[in-house]
């Protein structure tokens, strides 16, 4: 299901208001906002705007009504007719009726890409401040690849044909065993499935696929062969990121698809500027995390955008320690430990997350547009995670755990980075009551 993320709901009460209920049960706090919705006093975190609308005009008096009540860009997502498709200002276009699943997901994966692409602009500005380098040539970026998976049937055919004329790569699978080999072998833009008939395949690949930390975010869609609300839910509830009904038509079923594949080409694009920050200027080598110069220059960048635009982010700080009453290794054993928990908290964090070591037990971790809720699963991921790991010691017999104490805290206005470093050591320090006032 997700952390719990703020969205704002626009549209007539009859189409806003009945879904905001449901949303809220699939972690995402829904507002509702009409057009004379006064300015929101406090500032507050949306991942996402969901738009119910008929028109153009709608479309339109909807962000300005928005944009009026918490000024900022975030994703915006309008539900209604296929004249909505490729509307200015929209990120994505779910059909009507849709479900609270299908909006949720959505809207889950294009906050997670706005994040990243925010944030990979921000850390190349950071990185660039540490000397140039010679940039490689750029790569000309290869045409779409989808992947469709099931029997040759009348509308694969009719949608191979009209993606390709549209310069995209399309490849058949005919069984779920060519499907995983072709998907081992190389990366697709999406999966296309056919459902028809074999639903429970489909439906077993698209879970199979969201298990695989590789193709976790490949977006998966479906070729349904009827409108059974029931079997949709549960397709969205198994990973599906879209479903194309019989009565869709090839044009709409090949926008939709490359629609998807354009917001996965975009996050590998973006994952890839974000990887390209990580070189000798910007990285300790001994932990491959960043160094705390750069975490410290990353961190001011953040807090200037803050003050400018509400850039809204928490300080993860983490202490690592040997508990009293363990063996206690020798110094050689814990350091060696601490690297090892390093290459750890790497692994454990989100790509657009940036992680220092800033002394010998002691590590921070700046993360992006998240809230209070959200450092305190990361933080409890990391700690389960790493109290449950052995780490050997100078004697092979007595390996030992670290203790991972954890606390997450947010900017202050006009606050510096050497200054929010500093209030969040202190705060590790304190009774967790206090902690909370600090």
């Amino acid at each position: 299901m997700g952390r719990e993320l703020d969205v704002l709901v626009y549209g007539a009460p009859e189409r806003a208001r009945g879904i905001v209920e449901q949303l809220e049960r699939l972690a995402l706090r829904a507002r509702v906002i009409r057009e004379d919705t006064p300015p929101a006093r406090k500032s507050r975190l949306y991942a996402a705007e969901i738009i119910f609308a008929e028109n153009a005009s709608e479309i339109t008096e909807a962000r300005q009504a928005l944009a009026r009540f918490a000024p900022g860009h975030r994703p915006a997502i309008a539900v209604g007719p296929t004249a909505l498709a490729g509307h200015d200002g929209i990120d994505a276009w779910i059909p009507a009726p849709a479900l609270p699943a299908q909006i949720a997901a959505r809207a889950r994966a294009l906050f997670r890409l706005a994040t990243m692409e925010l944030v990979a602009e921000r850390r190349a500005h950071v990185t660039a401040l540490y000397g140039e380098r010679n940039t490689p040539a750029e790569r000309a970026e290869p045409k779409s690849s989808v992947l469709y998976v099931g029997d040759a049937s009348p509308r694969f055919m009719s949608l191979q044909h009209t993606m390709e004329a549209t310069g995209a790569e399309v490849i058949a699978a005919f069984s779920s065993y060519s499907a995983f080999d072709y998907l081992h072998e190389r990366s697709f833009d999406a999966v296309v499935l056919n459902a028809s008939g074999k639903r429970h395949t489909a439906f077993t690949i698209s879970s199979a696929m969201r298990r695989n930390a590789r193709l976790y975010h490949t977006p998966v869609l479906l070729l349904s062969d009827d409108n059974d609300l029931e079997a949709a839910e549960e397709a969205f509830a198994r990973g599906v990121s879209d479903i194309l009904p019989p009565a869709t038509t090839d044009l709409e079923m090949c926008d939709r698809v490359l629609a998807l594949a354009g917001e996965r080409r975009r996050r590998r694009q973006a994952k890839a500027a974000l990887e390209a920050c990580r070189d000798p200027r910007t990285l300790d080598i001994e932990t491959g995390l960043f160094h705390s110069g750069f975490l410290t220059s990353h961190l001011q960048d953040f807090l200037v955008g803050f003050e400018r635009d509400q850039l809204g982010f928490s300080l993860l700080v983490l202490r690592t320690d040997v508990p009293e009453e363990a063996h206690q290794p020798d110094v050689a054993s814990t350091e060696k430990a601490r690297r090892q928990f390093a290459a750890m908290l790497r692994h454990l964090l989100r790509t657009e997350d940036a992680a220092a070591r800033i002394n010998d037990d002691h590590f921070v971790a700046v993360l992006p547009l998240t809230e209070a809720e959200g450092v305190d699963c990361v933080a409890a991921r990391v700690s389960a995670i790493a109290e449950c790991t052995a780490f050997e010691s100078d004697d092979p017999l007595q390996p030992f755990r670290l203790a991972v104490r954890a606390t997450g805290i947010t900017p202050r206005p006009g606050e510096t980075a050497e200054a929010m470093l500093e209030r969040g050591l202190r705060s590790l320090q304190m009774h967790p009551a206090m902690r909370a006032q600090a």
